[in-house]
């Protein structure tokens, strides 16, 4: 309270100063009685200059958005069952698109508002007003920065606030607490512009910025949703991530007042500091319409060595004056540009086309009559400017000026979002008064101070419903969910019967919608084979228009290669992996990673599968040959065993020794028997019986084939000495025990393996097969046959020796031979073995 009475002291000493100074700007304001007031804040006039804040007059944002305003409270007033019996009167000011120029004028609204209680202040009157309203809510202003700086104003007497067109996010913040808009906060158009971006697969951008909130304030909401998008986070799908990522190159914030040739400049700047191998064509503005002009012009500057994608927000829209006829209407093809869904108010055409300016005082012209004349002067005193420069004409000195009709058909994006407002208030104040259809029986309370804190409550508590059957609820950020039309500038086109040609005007066609879903969702729709692209010569194929730009820092990676980020999100090196890796990890922190053995990477390379253990076929040709060798050779072997069991008393059969025979046969027999286990799917069974089975197998035949050339080495050497001519141990009982020590000897060295390397069935990665085999150290195997070689080199040491035995004994030269033929196929297994083992060929490693 005591805040209170202290500002309500300040704005006195205000009212007291104004007997004293120019009142001229304050006397120029559209007013219109009523037994109750709804301010208006509207840019009538363009800025100017610091030293005259208004420029020229605007016909759209100023006088067409002033006369819906005033139009939306005419049907209030005709509307029996809206405040009945209560006339809606208006104050509307021009800001002139300033901020200071904008807070001194609503000055005005407060000291109206405070001139019509019941508190003076001393030495002044009512009469020291220049209106003395009750003034009980605003609807305005246009610009973001205008509005923040009423609004701060505003809240300290409690005045309620509804912008039509100011959508920077920070009005949403706690601290303006009597400000709402029917307009969504540009962070709905942060959203479509992402949104749009990531659907073109634009991921490496410029943005330039207007100097104040509006530019600034859309600026930090795109940035922050760019972070939230690259930032980490366990609950996105990383692959969704990659594809999303975007990332602002260069940022550059237009001052106030900004020169062209200080854009062309600052464009240069940001040309200049793109790497030659990077490709930045999109362009996304947050700037006001007249910024947005001048950085057309500059681009001009260029001569068509700059031609960038540009992407504006909804300040530029379908703005008919961002884009100079003749002058920057080729810069501007293929720019896309954002702006609010909005419906047309019924009859507004017809009420604003009807309208007349008032003749100055003291003019008459003959034959002239303007029934419309005191309604018009006493509303709105820009309207004759307003006429003057759409007509070029002059009310004063011209008796023809007034004869003029209008035909407008180009009107203002924001008229419905002011009718909204105006309806809004309306209905707040019909609520307030407890109003029903017929009467309001709180009228009386209008001629009190309005509660603006619970008028305020009841705005964005209610729904409200517009005089086209429109819904109208206030969210919690208090403004109206966004609807934005996605528009593209460039040549009109006129069909012909045989091809599409390109001809004058330019136009805005309309390429997509973005609009938010009842779960709080964008949805983007675009039409992106419509879309006209910049940098074509315009007398081109019109499908050349068609091609994408490219707008990014590096080459998307191919699959299978991980990036390496470089300082930025978005610009990166590719680094392949192998072929049996895949690439895993956040988007941020990707790493090559091996597929597990028995696994092989997916066509995408995200995730391993795992392949088909194969083994050798019992079936292939690899398999048969072997598998048919050793069933012939097991047939003869065995053949041969029934002819020497048969032939057993025979000499030669005797003479050669008949168990060592057996034994060797059976070594035979054994080492065919063993292509069985080897062939076979590996299993711990066939890895046991491979591991005792080939060294035991070879062992049988090389210990009786030793144990035979030993013993015949014996029995010649004795016959050279002069003495004992028998030798020991040349027995059959003793041969066979000599053998089976050897033998033994053998099997222990395996049982000794197999307790030192445990048998398994291993898996060999081959291609993108995994082959089955026991595990078998090369050198363990060899280590294992090294016995047997021992005895190869032992038996082949004798025959030598037996080499000159009689004739009659020819059985050691057949034996030498073996042994010659043995010693040169165990040298050529050794390098056939390293080979296949190293080169991976396992299937014939262990087919030998």
């Amino acid at each position: 309270m005591f805040y209170y009475l202290i500002s309500f002291f300040i704005l006195c000493l205000y009212n007291i100063s104004l007997t004293f100074a120019d009142t001229s700007s304050i006397s120029r304001s559209a007013h219109r009685k009523g037994n109750v007031t709804l301010g208006g804040l509207f840019p009538v006039h363009e800025y100017g200059s610091p030293q005259e804040p208004c420029g020229a007059i605007s016909e759209f944002r100023g006088i067409q958005r002033l006369e819906a305003m005033l139009f939306a409270i005419e049907q209030i007033n005709d509307d029996n069952h809206l405040l009945p019996g209560i006339e809606l009167g208006a104050l509307v000011l021009d800001t002139c698109s300033d901020d200071n120029y904008a807070v001194e004028q609503s000055l005005g609204f407060v000291i109206s508002r405070l001139t019509s209680s019941s508190c003076k202040c001393a030495n002044t009157s009512s009469a020291d007003s220049p209106h003395n309203d009750n003034v009980f809510g605003v609807v305005g202003a246009t610009l973001s920065s205008v509005s923040v700086h009423v609004a701060n104003l505003l809240r300290l007497f409690q005045l309620p606030q509804i912008s039509y067109a100011s959508t920077t996010p920070k009005l949403s913040e706690p601290s303006f607490e009597y400000f709402a808009r029917t307009v969504p906060s540009d962070s709905n158009q942060a959203r479509a512009i992402v949104d749009i971006l990531q659907r073109l697969n634009f991921t490496y951008v410029n943005t330039i910025y207007s100097h104040g909130d509006y530019g600034e304030g859309g600026f930090r909401e795109f940035r922050r949703l760019l972070k939230i998008l690259t930032a980490p986070d366990d609950e996105l799908n990383v692959i969704q991530k990659k594809q999303t990522r975007i990332c602002i190159a260069d940022e550059q914030r237009l001052y106030r007042d900004a020169t062209i040739p200080d854009i062309k400049t600052m464009l240069q700047t940001m040309f200049d500091r793109i790497k030659f191998d990077v490709q930045v064509r999109v362009y996304v503005l947050f700037l006001t319409k007249e910024d947005a002009r001048k950085l057309l012009q500059a681009i001009k500057l260029f001569n068509g060595t700059f031609q960038p994608v540009l992407i504006a927000s909804d300040a530029w829209g379908k703005e008919s004056s961002v884009v100079i006829n003749g002058e920057t209407d080729e810069i501007a093809i293929g720019a896309l540009t954002l702006e609010l869904v909005s419906i047309q108010p019924a009859n507004f055409d017809k009420y604003f086309n009807s309208l007349k300016p008032d003749l100055p005082a003291g003019i008459i012209f003959k034959n002239i009559t303007n029934k419309y004349s005191k309604t018009i002067s006493s509303r709105n005193p820009w309207f004759n400017e307003f006429w003057e420069n759409r007509f070029g004409c002059n009310l004063t000195t011209s008796s023809t000026c007034l004869n003029y009709q209008l035909n407008e058909t180009n009107w203002d994006s924001k008229l419905q979002f002011i009718v909204d407002a105006t309806y809004v208030f309306a209905h707040a104040l019909h609520e307030y008064l407890n109003c029903s259809s017929l009467s309001c029986p709180n009228a009386s309370l209008l001629d009190l101070d309005i509660d603006g804190k619970k008028l305020f409550q009841l705005i964005l508590e209610k729904t409200f419903t517009m005089p086209d059957s429109r819904q109208i609820q206030f969210n919690s950020e208090r403004f109206v969910p966004g609807h934005y039309r996605i528009y593209n500038y460039h040549r009109s086109y006129v069909k012909s019967s045989s091809f599409e040609t390109m001809t004058s005007p330019y136009e805005y066609v309309t390429v997509g919608e973005w609009k938010i879903d009842r779960n709080q969702n964008g949805k983007l729709n675009l039409a992106i084979d419509s879309i006209v692209w910049p940098g074509t010569n315009t007398n081109d194929a019109l499908p050349s228009f068609k091609t994408i730009p490219i707008s990014r820092c590096s080459e998307p990676c191919r699959v299978g290669e991980v990036h390496q980020f470089q300082g930025d999100s978005c610009c990166w090196v590719c680094t392949p992996c192998n072929e049996t890796s895949i690439v895993t990890g956040s988007a941020e922190q990707e790493r090559c990673e091996p597929c597990s053995l028995g696994y092989w990477p997916t066509q995408n390379r995200t995730l391993c599968y795992k392949v088909k253990e194969t083994s050798v076929e019992l079936l292939s040709a690899i398999a048969l040959i072997p598998i048919s060798l050793s069933i012939i050779g097991n047939i003869l072997t065995f053949y041969v065993v029934i002819l020497f069991y048969r032939k057993r008393q025979t000499p030669i059969v005797k003479a050669s020794g008949t168990e060592l025979c057996f034994i060797m046969l059976g070594g035979i027999h054994l080492c065919y028997l063993m292509t069985f286990p080897i062939i076979m799917r590996p299993h711990i069974v066939t890895c046991v019986i491979q591991r005792l089975g080939i060294g035991l197998a070879f062992s049988m035949m090389y210990a009786a084939l030793l144990t035979k050339t030993n013993r015949i080495a014996r029995i010649f050497e004795s016959t050279k000495k002069q003495g004992r001519l028998r030798q020991q141990y040349i027995s059959p009982r003793s041969q066979v025990a000599i053998c089976s020590c050897l033998i033994m000897v053998q099997l222990l060295l395996s049982l000794v393996w197999l307790a030192y390397e445990h048998p398994y069935v291993d898996m060999i990665a081959y291609e993108r097969l995994v082959m089955l085999k026991c595990h078998m150290n090369k050198y363990s195997f060899l280590f294992s046959l090294s016995y047997n070689a021992l005895l190869v080199l032992i038996c082949t040491m004798y025959a030598v020796r037996t080499r000159k035995v009689p004739e009659n004994f020819n059985e050691t030269k057949f034996i030498g031979f073996t042994c010659y033929t043995t010693c040169i196929l165990w040298l050529a297994f050794l390098p056939i073995y390293f080979t296949a083992h190293e080169t991976g060929r396992h299937q014939v490693m262990y087919s030998h």
